[in-house]
């Protein structure tokens, strides 16, 4: 009998290390998905509208010089985008801070027997 409760608890010990062994997985597999959305989809999102905003800038800027008109910072229009753009930029900064906090996390700990 001893033979078959030493092979017993070998596999429980195998069943056990393996069920920790995929939660840990699929912890770090969740954790990347998160940080992918945050990098490739949020913060690509937020670049491409300041690029746009950019672009409104430069064809407001070119009107008013083709037209005769010194463009100044006390157009509500040029106020607006600029400030647009700053809180485009200070939420990139968020997602980035958050991203570092998501790498940062670990799986948790699993609870060992007596």
């Amino acid at each position: 009998m001893a033979i078959i409760d030493e092979l017993k608890k070998k596999t429980e010990e195998g069943l056990k290390t393996l069920k920790e062994t995929a939660q840990d997985l699929a912890f770090n597999v969740e954790k990347q998905a998160k940080i992918g959305k945050r990098k490739y989809v949020d913060i690509s999102k937020l670049q491409r509208s300041i690029h746009n905003v950019y672009a409104e800038i430069g064809e407001y800027v070119h009107d008013q010089f083709t037209s005769g008109r010194a463009p100044t910072m006390d157009s509500p229009f040029l106020k607006e985008r600029v400030s647009s753009i700053t809180r485009m930029k200070l939420e990139i900064r968020d997602i980035e801070e958050e991203i570092d906090d998501i790498q940062k996390t670990q799986p948790p700990k699993h609870d060992e027997e007596p």
